[in-house]
């Protein structure tokens, strides 16, 4: 197990180790790697509206053919109660 002691300094150790091979085996510079992560957060972001937009004309979609549904359904039960209710006269 870890001795709490050192826990900190090994951890530190590791974050060092990994940042300097990070700079060292980097392929690009560090503004382009910035130009790349914006350009990367946005297409993810255009990506995700361009999905949400879908999202949403679905539900919409099924939204109207629920209610076209329920229209039907109460249609029918109106006319089922009214021969109902004829034969009952």
């Amino acid at each position: 197990m870890l001795n709490s002691e050192n826990g900190g300094g090994k951890f530190l150790l590791g974050l060092g180790i990994g940042v300097a091979l990070g700079l060292l085996i980097a392929p690009r510079s560090g503004a382009e790697t910035r130009e790349w992560l914006a350009e990367t957060a946005e297409d993810s972001f255009k990506d995700l509206r361009r999905k949400g937009r879908r999202v949403v004309f679905e539900a919409h979609e099924l939204l109207d053919k629920g209610q076209e549904g329920v229209s039907r359904v109460l249609k029918t039960s109106r006319q089922a109660l009214g021969s109902v209710a004829a034969k009952l006269d």
